[in-house]
């Protein structure tokens, strides 16, 4: 998904139905909510008052706040819908994490193999793809499965999922296996021995033709030639002594553009959200930084008529707004940035440019 969102819609094919975007595995360990919908209500909105509360008295103290939030006329509705989103999220994950456990986590179920979940925009139902190892499993448990998932759906606040059981028999060659399982253990042994001697990584790679293992380092830009060195030495030391096998160690950090990256994403998710959640008309999202300025893109159901038009307006204005609200919670740097709306046919029909 952040591929696709990469790129500017003019130049890549975008596909007309809605991109799913995969509920990330437990990222937060959700308590278990036991609210009634009112008491959730009360909560939602209590949370925003002193959210907005908090957000008023910085803007007293900071000259800078105050001239954003003195731009944005939606102010307390705005910051009430991204609680309620975020609350939204997190009974998503929470859901999806039982979910999983319950079937694919479960000797009770050991006909299936894998539970995923998909939703493009978090207020709108999600959809559970229930992988089983053959047909007559699927034939024998449908009905069960499709009761277990609605029961824990009910339980934590979801009013309507799909589910998709399918039947998966991967093809996968003794060969391919055997590498796979040779890779696996090759990363094991490569995060054992970080975490072990405190490095904190944000992403492991390998490249079995190359004879070459890559590591992303946590929090870092560039990576000095002495971290380099000593993990490059804990590394080799490690796969040597348990398969004796030398391989390339490549470490890195990030560049300043995917730290930049990084640090906008939870705004686009944050856009995309509340955007739609407004507006139905907005069916989809994309950005792109290159070249300059930042693109936000905003993808609707509109056409180039003159009422349509008057509507991305005020579509364009909100998301900024949601913008400028998310980027300063969060104190990210402001750039320059164009909001942009495009109409059904990916073409552009407002623009707003912000410096």
């Amino acid at each position: 998904m952040r591929d696709d969102f990469k790129k500017d819609i003019n130049r890549i094919k975008v596909p007309e139905e809605k991109l799913d975007l995969a509920v990330e595995r437990a990222i937060k360990r959700a308590k278990k909510k036991h609210w009634s919908p009112a008491k959730k209500v009360t909560y939602i909105c209590s949370a925003a008052v002193i959210v907005f509360g908090l957000l008023v008295a910085s803007a007293f103290i900071s000259p800078t706040m105050a001239k954003v939030m003195a731009n944005v006329p939606y102010l307390d509705q705005i910051i009430e819908s991204m609680e309620q989103t975020e609350n939204r999220k997190e009974d998503l994950q929470s859901f999806y994490k039982n979910v999983s456990e319950t079937l694919a986590g479960s000797d009770d179920y050991e006909g299936i193999s894998g539970v995923s979940m998909s939703t493009f925009f978090p207020t709108e139902p999600p959809t559970l793809l229930v992988r089983v190892e053959d047909k007559q499993y699927k034939n024998e448990y449908e009905n069960e499965i499709n009761d277990v998932i609605k029961e824990l759906a009910e339980t934590h606040n979801i009013d309507d999922v799909g589910v998709n059981i399918k039947v998966w028999e991967p093809e996968i060659s003794k060969k391919d296996k055997k590498q796979m399982e040779h890779s696996r253990k090759l990363l094991d042994i490569t995060q054992n021995v970080l975490e072990q001697n405190g490095y904190s990584f944000s992403a492991l790679g390998m490249d079995p033709r190359k004879h070459s293992i890559s590591i992303e380092m946590e929090g870092q830009g560039q990576v000095s030639d002495k971290m380099k060195a000593e993990i490059g030495k804990l590394v080799h030391h490690a796969i040597d002594a348990k398969m004796n096998m030398d391989y390339t160690i490549e470490v890195s950090g990030k560049s300043k553009a995917e730290i930049r990256d990084e640090n906008w994403q939870p705004i686009f998710s944050t856009v995309m959200a509340e955007a739609h959640k407004e507006y139905n008309a907005v069916t989809g999202f994309a950005y792109s930084f290159h070249p300059k300025p930042l693109e936000i893109i905003l993808k609707t159901s509109l056409s180039q008529g003159e009422a349509d038009k008057k509507k991305a307006e005020k579509i364009a204005t909100y998301a900024k707004q949601v913008v400028e609200v998310k980027r300063n919670k969060l104190s990210v740097d402001k750039i320059p940035y164009e909001m942009i709306i495009r109409d059904k046919d990916q073409e552009k029909l407002f623009k707003i440019r912000v410096k």
